[in-house]
């Protein structure tokens, strides 16, 4: 390969990191960079942009130090980053903070949404979620009309920074596909008959009309932007997408038959499909999204790692500290039998997601004895969440989609005892890549194609991702696994009606 290297950069929730990489995928450096969120009052979630752009020059700066390499190799960048969106005027300086993916102030108006029936709703499982972008801008249309009216764009955080980057006015079409209700092959893409339904028009005003997809170039480094980020000017800027889209890039999951499992806080499984897949079970499908003339279809786990950070923060006792924490906490749950000597666990910590939707549901666990410790608890939240993995995979093929490997990647890869459990419950293989941070890689693999190092997507992910070792699931455990699964179900189902009744 030749000298010449890209960035990715992975804005996420809590910190942006930066990743350098060369053509091979070889990582040279890694630099994370964290903000701030702001709670103004409860489910509601704000961040300064300006804190964005200074976390994105430190932490190219700091990627670059560490590597030690010579910027000038540098080619291209890419960002993904969640839909947070904020106003602006025109000049793209921000008017107020930002409202962040998992800000739920506007559920009145995602209900509303969601009630008008629109067509374009069958793409997203004819549900509305309040943590996406549209109803969070009717909410600011409502109740805040003077910001509203002095705005002159609306944009999210991926456009915003491409934005500064470049000073070109460009909107991703991964995210616009997946969460703004955006169709290609529609005569103006956006939802338009949706925005009149709910009286926000004015909305469409407000959005860039460059959409461009993943791997496309958005523009190239300004010479301030260069100078402050300590790259040469001219550098090649392209468009990424949402971070789990970005996973799904950077494990090279981008044929049917493979699942991609990015785990974390919650879980996201994504497939590609050659057809829409349409089910109210599920989200999507998102033509476009990803590749070309292809579709992707979502589903998830509202509370997965989230699930075993509350078990050890609250009843983990002298393991609620403690950078080896989970470690040792897994070292307790490897010595129990599967099934959890009798425990059976729901994984609704923050509610059902996906094939349920029910934001009603809450996390239980049943089965309880003196005998019963924090291993028999790990090791339930293990497999109650493996449990959820399943009911999706069943969703699926039921649809007609059949896995016939995973490939995963995210904070819960690190637990290899998860790792066989998800394997075990699902009875399909789980196969890791080399670099496990697979969405830094897949915003560099937008990078290299949109700086012509490769002629696509699919060509840049097959040279520059490389497989790992496969958990292959383990048929002795299969029998008691059959059994847990089928108490998961029933307990959801027989509490259902309690949790209607407690709200």
């Amino acid at each position: 390969m030749r000298e010449e290297l890209v960035l990715g950069i992975d804005a996420g929730t809590s910190s942006l990191r930066a990743g350098l990489f060369d053509l091979a995928g070889s990582p040279l450096g890694f630099y994370d960079q964290g903000y701030q969120t702001h709670y103004p009052q409860p489910g509601q979630a704000e961040q300064q942009p300006l804190d964005w752009w200074q976390a994105l020059v430190a932490a190219v700066r700091g990627c670059l130090q560490k590597s030690g390499v010579n910027p000038a190799h540098v080619i291209g960048l890419a960002i993904d980053a969640p839909c947070d969106i904020l106003l602006t005027d025109g000049e793209g300086n921000p008017l107020s903070p930002s409202l962040m993916w998992m800000d739920l102030r506007a559920t009145d108006e995602a209900r509303e949404l969601t009630e008008t029936h629109d067509p374009v709703l069958r793409y997203c499982g004819g549900e509305v979620p309040a943590e996406w972008p549209i109803p969070k801008a009717l909410w600011l249309k409502r109740h805040r009309p003077e910001l509203w009216g002095q705005a002159t764009y609306l944009i999210e955080q991926m456009s915003w920074l491409t934005w500064r980057l470049t000073g070109e006015q460009v909107a991703p079409l991964n995210s616009a596909a997946a969460k703004w209700h955006y169709r290609t092959h529609e005569q103006d893409g956006w939802p338009v008959s949706l925005l009149r339904a709910v009286g926000l028009e004015s909305m469409r005003d407000k959005l860039f009309t460059r959409v461009l997809p993943m791997g496309a170039k958005a523009g190239e480094l300004t010479e301030q932007a260069a100078a402050e980020l300590g790259l040469r000017p001219g550098v090649a800027v392209s468009m990424s997408g949402i971070d789990a889209h970005a996973g799904m890039i950077g494990m090279n999951v981008l044929a049917p038959g493979t699942l991609a499992l990015i785990t974390g806080t919650s879980t996201c499984q994504l497939v590609q499909s050659t057809i829409p897949i349409v089910d109210p079970g599920l989200w999507g499908p998102f033509e476009n999204a990803v590749v070309a003339n292809e579709w992707t279809i979502e589903a998830g786990q509202a509370s997965t790692g989230g699930t075993v950070r509350w078990l050890l923060d609250t009843l983990g006792g002298a393991l609620s500290q403690g950078a080896d924490r989970y470690s040792v906490a897994e070292e307790q749950a490897a010595q129990v039998t599967p099934g959890s000597d009798g425990l059976v666990l729901l994984d609704y910590w923050q509610g059902s997601r996906t094939p349920i939707k029910d934001p009603q549901a809450r996390g239980t666990i049943w089965g309880l004895t003196p005998a019963h410790g924090l291993g028999h608890l790990l090791r339930a939240v293990y497999e109650g969440t493996a449990y959820g993995n399943r009911l999706i995979l069943e969703k699926l093929a039921e649809l007609g989609v059949e896995t016939q490997r995973i490939v995963a990647c995210g904070g819960g890869t690190r637990s290899a005892l998860w790792l066989q459990i998800l394997a075990d419950v699902a009875g399909v293989p789980i196969m890791l890549t080399t670099e496990p941070d697979a969405v830094t890689l897949g915003s560099a693999i937008c990078a290299a194609v949109g700086a012509g190092a490769f002629s696509d997507i699919r060509l840049a992910a097959h040279t520059m991702v490389h497989p790992g070792k496969t958990v292959a699931p383990n048929v002795s455990t299969r029998a008691t696994y059959d059994r847990g699964y089928a108490l998961y179900k029933e307990t959801y189902a027989a509490l259902r009606p309690l949790f209607q009744r407690v709200h």
